[in-house]
């Protein structure tokens, strides 16, 4: 069995795990139990949850296309009504809903959630998603496909498990130590290489590196080693040999002499430094937890990558 995926290999098997995931066929028939707004801050209260909101008008075409072939999808369905309080806003109703001590009308509850500025247009759709203390997780605007919604819902459904807070923080380490320390006590290694003109690299350390979840994988099963693919700095390889930072770099982010590579380029290795995986490119939390997962845990010696993501979002628990 070939463990050294491609990115591509792993994005292609994410994308058929979200479509061939299996429901549970109890909710072929159902429908997503939309409730009001403040029945949902209510239910809040009783049994945390998030809450998932849906801001739509009578005139929106799209938002009818995301009813009729979104949230009409079995999957969409089950994780919003067994994960989240689902709630259906018409930005344009004479409706009047009382949050806390304050009433607001449809209109302004609506343009308040989606965080429109006042007097500025509201697009449609927009799907808002509240985390359990009632502060903004994530803004979700235009019509989406079932796969994508499945992926985004379950990824903050797991996320109210996990996370302890929005930051965390990675402890950097150097190749050569991270070698070592494998030695006397087997762990993955992870090798973030990257460059300081790389913008690219500073989003990854800003959006993902920064995520509690990545940061406590990476801290807790792996020895996570920070790379500069420039650097003048000397390592030393498990066999002795010395090598350059470049050379280190092109070593392990591409399978051929003289092969070009990209940044940000990571890469898992094995206990005894041989390679397991590349990753390019600034990729998002919500890939990110389950790829390390995946090496990190061993999942990768008796499961494809197919088989994993597939019971990792179905395993999904409140």
């Amino acid at each position: 069995m070939r463990h050294n995926f491609k990115l591509r290999n792993l994005l292609i098997g994410l994308s058929l795990m979200i479509t061939a995931s299996s429901i549970n066929p109890a909710y072929s028939q159902k429908k997503v139990k939309w409730m009001k707004f403040e029945e949902a801050c209510a239910a809040l209260q009783k049994e945390p949850r998030k809450i998932f909101v849906d801001i739509y008008a009578d005139w929106c075409g799209w938002c009818k296309v995301l009813d009729r072939e979104t949230f009409s999808d079995t999957g969409v369905i089950r994780i919003l009504n067994e994960y989240y309080y689902p709630v259906k806003l018409n930005s344009e109703s004479k409706e009047t809903h009382t949050v806390g001590d304050n009433k607001f009308s449809s209109p302004e509850l609506a343009a308040s959630l989606a965080m429109a500025k006042p007097g500025e247009g509201l697009g449609l759709p927009t799907m808002v998603i509240i985390n359990e203390k009632m502060q903004l997780s994530e803004l979700i605007q235009g019509f989406q496909k079932p796969d994508f919604m499945k992926q985004k819902l379950s990824f903050h459904a797991f996320n109210k498990n996990v996370m302890q807070s929005k930051k965390g923080q990675v402890k950097w380490m150097k190749f050569d130590d991270a070698v070592a320390a494998a030695k006397k006590e087997p762990r993955k290694i992870f090798v973030d290489i990257y460059a300081d003109w790389c913008g690219w690299c500073k989003v990854l350390d800003r959006d993902t590196f920064s995520d509690s979840v990545v940061a406590k994988i990476l801290n807790e099963q792996y020895y996570p080693v920070k790379l500069d693919a420039e650097s003048k700095e000397t390592h030393t390889l498990p066999d002795g040999r010395k090598v350059s930072s470049p050379e280190l770099a092109a070593s392990l982010a591409t399978s051929k002499p003289g092969e070009q590579y990209g940044l940000p380029s990571m890469i898992v290795l094995n206990e005894k430094a041989l390679i397991l995986t590349r990753i390019q490119g600034a990729q998002k939390p919500d890939f990110m937890t389950p790829a390390l997962l995946f090496f990190g845990e061993n999942h990768y010696l008796n499961k494809s990558w197919e088989e994993y993501t597939k019971e990792y979002f179905n395993n999904i628990k409140r």
